[in-house]
């Protein structure tokens, strides 16, 4: 069942990051026609295509962290023998979702309780919402890792270490 929950998570993050990236470049596109084409720069675009970066990069950073697909350093982990490695992963596991929970989550709601009464200067929203990328990431770290500990799998299929196409 929890891959059943990991696999339809993915395909959520998937759809959105690849929506919200296309959106990115569409409005990319709009603001080199209007500046350089109708000599009217684009008020918003810059802005939103600030924020939809920080949006794209944590959600599909924690999606990459739940397929293995990070920077990870295994030349010291990879010295041990295979038990003490289980070990050590399951350790930093730990570590991670400890860091998840209190910098992200903790961290990241005090600074969209903060920041919530700001307004951006051109699209005229709350910065909290910006901000709240940072908390939804940690909990979806959180989650992936507490699946990984429970289920010892992650998100990759089996010998699945090719890196990913560009």
């Amino acid at each position: 069942m929890i891959e059943k929950i990991n696999g339809g998570l993915g395909k959520i993050i998937m759809f959105l990051s690849s929506v919200m990236f296309g959106l990115m470049v569409l409005v990319a596109i709009w603001q080199v026609i209007s500046r350089y084409v109708l000599n009217a720069p684009s008020t918003f675009s810059e802005e939103f295509l600030r924020y939809s970066l920080i949006w794209v990069t944590m959600i599909g950073g924690a999606y990459a962290f739940h397929l293995k697909k990070h920077i990870a350093i295994e030349m010291l982990v990879n010295r041990f023998s295979a038990a003490t490695q289980k070990r050590v992963r399951q350790l930093v596991q730990l570590f991670l979702i400890a860091f998840a929970l209190l910098v992200m989550v903790y961290g990241g709601i005090q600074l969209v309780s903060l920041t919530m009464s700001q307004q951006t200067v051109s699209l005229g929203i709350p910065m909290g919402f910006v901000y709240l990328s940072l908390p939804i990431s940690g909990l979806l770290i959180t989650w992936f890792c507490l699946t990984e500990l429970l289920t010892g799998k992650n998100g990759t299929t089996q010998g699945s270490d090719e890196p990913i196409d560009l």
